[in-house]
């Protein structure tokens, strides 16, 4: 078994305020949870409304999966939602 955690920094220049940040993170989290069968929860920025961080946990049989589902990933929420900035900042493998 292979376990793998990312954290995702995500700029969101277009939020007016916490409460439009946190109902599009909730998209963000469902539709990434859900199609990619991943744990994944806001981490840090919680008080700041253009910033959030997203920790990402992946569990495989096999760790070469994990760059490629993790490309697919960034793939699918820049595609998804365009307005966005996506960059990772931490990338660990256990």
């Amino acid at each position: 078994m292979a376990l793998c955690y990312i954290e995702l920094k995500i700029d969101l220049p277009f939020v007016q305020n916490l409460k439009e940040k946190r109902s599009f993170l909730k998209s963000i989290i469902a539709k990434t949870s859900k199609k990619f069968n991943v744990s994944i929860a806001e981490v840090d920025f919680n008080d700041y409304w253009k910033t959030a961080k997203l920790g990402i946990a992946i569990v495989a049989q096999n760790g070469k999966i994990f760059d490629p589902m993790i490309d697919t990933m960034i793939h699918f929420l820049e595609l998804s939602y365009p307005d966005i900035l996506i960059s990772i900042t931490n990338k660990e493998n256990l």
